[in-house]
């Protein structure tokens, strides 16, 4: 890679390890909430956590099936680094759009 190339790409680079990090930290909130206060998942807060977090869907498998800590474990892992997967992705389409809108404007 040339140099020009590698500094074009820090802003997105930017944009996708923040965006990554924020995914993480939303699911890693959402999965500590549920753990120790299970309650708080009641229908309408089941669905707003879904809204924010959607791998944290596998929760609601999770349930029936607790008795296993490994299972816990990797449920919970898959949960975090799903959402923060999905939410880099979707910045990097932000992303994309952006520059191809503000390309046309100039």
């Amino acid at each position: 890679m040339s140099p020009a190339t590698r500094k074009s790409n820090k802003p997105f680079l930017t944009v996708l390890a923040f965006a990554f990090v924020l995914g993480l930290a939303v699911a890693l909130a959402l999965c500590v909430v549920w753990r120790y206060h299970p309650n708080a998942f009641s229908a309408p807060g089941r669905v707003a956590a879904i809204a924010v977090c959607p791998p944290f869907l596998l929760a609601a498998v999770l349930e029936a099936t607790a008795d296993n800590t490994l299972a816990i474990v990797v449920t919970v892992g898959t949960i975090i680094f799903a959402n923060g997967f999905l939410y880099a992705g979707l910045a990097s389409f932000a992303y994309f759009l952006l520059t191809v809108f503000v390309r046309k404007q100039h």
